[in-house]
């Protein structure tokens, strides 16, 4: 338990001093801003691989309207 007392005061001082750390008020701004960011490229992704889908199922529809019309 000492060891993890230890490394909670030493980042406590840390962020008392003004080190490279974060601050609380930054952090869940800055996390929650990547998750968006991140949503939005898997939107975005998804959208692509969806009109994808929907390119290829009209090209199979075509393909099948000119084999009947050949008929």
């Amino acid at each position: 338990m000492a060891s993890s007392r230890s490394t909670v005061s030493t980042i406590d001082s840390e962020e008392r001093s003004g080190s490279s750390l974060p601050s609380s008020r930054q952090t869940p701004s800055t996390i929650y801003q990547l998750q968006i960011a991140m949503l939005r490229s898997q939107i975005a992704m998804l959208e692509t691989a969806l009109e994808r889908e929907r390119e290829h199922r009209q090209a199979v529809v075509d393909r099948y309207e000119r084999v009947l019309d050949a008929k």
